[in-house]
This record gives C-alpha cells, sequence and structure tokens, in this order.
C-alpha cells in the first residue's frame, strides 16, 4: 500500500528535469499522475519500462499561457479519472540576464519568451513572460483545479514549486522570476488561508537543483561537476529531483496534514544570493 493509493494528481512541467521526479516519486506511493508539457510526448517520461507506472499516468499537452487551454486540460482530467486530489504547479523556470534592462536575444531565445526586434520590446516581453509562466499560470491551474476539489469529498492538496531567487533578500540577475518567486511564496499563503480546510496550499522552494537545464545553463564549463560552485552551499552539492518529490510526498501523503500555508526551503542550508554570480557565468560565457 502507499500513500497516495487511489490519489489523481496533476504535475506541470514533466518534459524533463524536477517534474519528472515529482511525477516518479508520486507514482511510487501509488498515484495516478497526468503530466503536462509544451510539446506532445508519447508517455510521460520514465514510465515506458514500468508497466504499472505507465498504466497510472499520462502526459499531455497544455499551453500554460493560455487560461483556455488550462481550462481544458483540467476538464479533461477530470472526464477521464473522476476526480483530483493534487496539483503540483512545477513548470516555470527562467534564464538569468546580465542586465534587467536589456535582455541580449540569445536569452530571450534560451528562454523561449518572445521574440522582438526592438531592445526595449525584446526585455519587457521577457519579463512579462517570467511572471506569466511562474506566477499568473500558476494562480489560474489552482484556481480552475480548486474549483473541482471543492465539489469532491475528502481534501485538496496544491504544491507550488518555487525558488530561492523569492527570498525578500532580492534577485539580481534574476529580477522578474524572483519577483513571480516572491508571489508564489505568497500567493500560497493567501490561498491556504481561503481555501480551508477543504484544500491545503504549500511551497517547496528550491536551490540549485540538478537537471539537464541546470548542466547546459548553469554549471560552468570548466567545472562541469559543480565541486566549485557549490563550495557555498552547506550540503557542498545540489539537490536531486528525486528528493524534491520525496517533499511533495510528504506534503501530500498524510504525514504533514496540518502543515497549510508553508513554503519548505528544499535548497542545503544555502544563503539567498551566495550562488548568483556563479549562476551567471555560463551564459555571460556565452554572450
Amino acid at each position: 500500500m502507499g500513500k497516495l493509493d487511489g490519489r489523481i494528481a496533476i504535475v506541470t512541467g514533466t518534459s524533463r528535469g524536477v517534474g519528472v521526479g515529482i511525477a516518479h516519486a508520486l507514482l511510487a506511493e501509488g498515484a495516478t499522475v497526468v503530466g503536462c508539457s509544451r510539446g506532445e510526448l508519447a508517455a510521460l517520461p520514465g514510465t515506458d519500462d514500468n508497466p504499472d507506472w505507465a498504466g497510472r499516468s499520462a502526459q499531455w499537452v497544455c499551453d500554460q499561457g493560455d487560461v483556455e487551454a488550462i481550462d481544458a486540460f483540467v476538464q479533461r482530467v477530470v472526464d477521464t479519472y473522476g476526480r483530483i486530489d493534487i496539483l503540483v504547479n512545477n513548470a516555470g523556470g527562467t534564464v538569468p540576464t546580465p542586465h534587467v534592462e536589456d535582455v541580449p536575444e540569445l536569452v530571450q531565445k534560451i528562454q523561449g519568451a518572445p521574440r522582438a526586434a526592438d531592445d526595449f520590446e525584446r526585455t519587457a516581453l521577457f519579463h512579462a513572460f517570467a511572471v506569466q509562466m511562474n506566477l499568473i499560470s500558476p494562480m489560474w491551474f489552482a484556481i480552475r483545479v480548486a474549483r473541482q476539489m471543492k465539489t469532491q469529498e475528502g481534501t485538496g492538496s496544491i504544491v507550488n514549486i518555487s525558488s530561492g531567487a523569492g527570498h525578500p533578500a532580492g534577485a539580481p540577475t534574476l529580477v522578474s522570476y524572483g519577483a513571480a518567486k516572491s508571489g508564489l511564496n505568497h500567493m500560497t499563503r493567501s490561498l491556504a488561508q481561503e481555501w480551508g480546510p477543504q484544500i491545503r496550499v504549500n511551497c517547496v522552494a528550491l536551490g540549485p537543483t540538478i537537471t539537464d537545464n541546470f548542466r547546459s545553463f548553469v554549471l560552468p564549463a570548466d567545472d562541469p561537476t559543480g565541486r566549485e560552485y557549490f563550495d557555498l552551499v552547506p550540503m557542498k552539492r545540489g539537490g536531486e529531483p528525486a528528493e524534491v518529490g520525496a517533499t511533495v510526498v510528504f506534503l501530500c501523503g498524510g504525514d504533514a496534514d496540518f502543515i497549510n500555508g508553508t513554503t519548505i526551503e528544499c535548497d542545503g542550508g544555502m544563503l539567498p544570493g551566495v550562488l548568483y554570480d556563479a549562476g551567471l557565468k555560463t551564459i555571460t560565457d556565452l554572450l
């Protein structure tokens, strides 16, 4: 028996990285998991060799910048599985930029933000895109799922995936992303107060977490294992997607039912801001 047997979960951003780690952790505890991504995939990654997981998972397309697409996605989950017990708002992210007032075309391209030939327009659209994907879209998803959860028996659980960049100390090189994640932390607390006791809402703020994108766009070419990069992190390493998944299971699996409106920092004990300069190096080298 798993802690989440019979539960239906949505996890956003499950094409790779942290989202896959969260989905796998939920599957391992018995949940049925519906993941989503911007592009179509044949199945939730990492389930091909596990018939049990493959039978309890799906991977569907959802443009999270489109409120109608979110509405249709959630309704499809309900129509297919009958209910929603867990939402993990994981999709998001950004790329650091050397100067907040002038975002280079390369940074905009890597981020996937809307393109523009004019420097100011490109910069403005980049920051608007960061706020949309890291704050507004998770809010849309949470509101739509809450409308369903309130029609069901039992207590729903929503977990927002945030970042240490949302710390009140500020986030140079990640200004719009940090502002959005700070807003996500605040939104978590507000929704927990408004939706209790029917729905619990919590947040997990990540520090450096080892994914393919992290290796490609954060770790310097001359320090591929991160030995020097992580010197300022007390644990002397980055986190793993499976560790984020274990934290989400803790919040949703019945062992933390009185934890509500809280942001858990899953960052190895690092101080805010200590890695901003190091994290920018890979981008500046590309530029």
